[in-house]
């Protein structure tokens, strides 16, 4: 058997977690990601409500997104329904980007809310308007 957050990921290789159409989806997604931004550290789509990672990429074997992937679904829904409560003035969520000392990681909502992409890159390597243009351009799938 094996348990997700125990196993460590596979390194430079897209990892699809589902067989079906969702999984294809997820895959192509980043895979054209990563053709735009060969550098980036990690990439993973994953389904918000059960935070199950439909596919991932890492080029480090310390950015697991199996151990990501439900912290950040919840954080998603959290910031949705307050958003949708009017709590907070603005209009739909279109991204969260978190800057860290060298790296940035940013989540875009996919398929009405329902997925998440999550890309983590070094700021040597691309900025965010580059990393935001890359998931806004290959995110608009149905």
């Amino acid at each position: 058997m094996r348990i997700p957050f125990l196993s460590r990921p596979s390194i430079r290789q897209i990892i699809v977690g589902t067989s079906d159409e969702a999984g294809k989806k997820a895959h192509t997604l980043i895979q054209n990601v990563r053709a735009d931004l060969p550098e980036m550290l990690m990439a993973c789509v994953v389904e918000v409500h059960s935070g199950k990672v439909l596919a991932s990429y890492t080029t480090s074997a310390t950015l697991n997104p199996n151990q990501v992937s439900l912290r950040y679904a919840k954080l998603l829904r959290q910031t949705s329904d307050i958003l949708a409560k009017r709590q907070i003035p603005g209009g739909a969520l279109t991204d969260m980007t978190m800057m860290l000392e060298d790296q940035l990681h940013t989540l875009r909502p996919l398929r009405n809310g329902q997925w998440y992409c999550y890309l983590a890159i070094r700021f040597a390597d691309a900025n965010l308007a580059i990393a935001l243009e890359v998931l806004r351009r290959h995110s608009n799938f149905e």
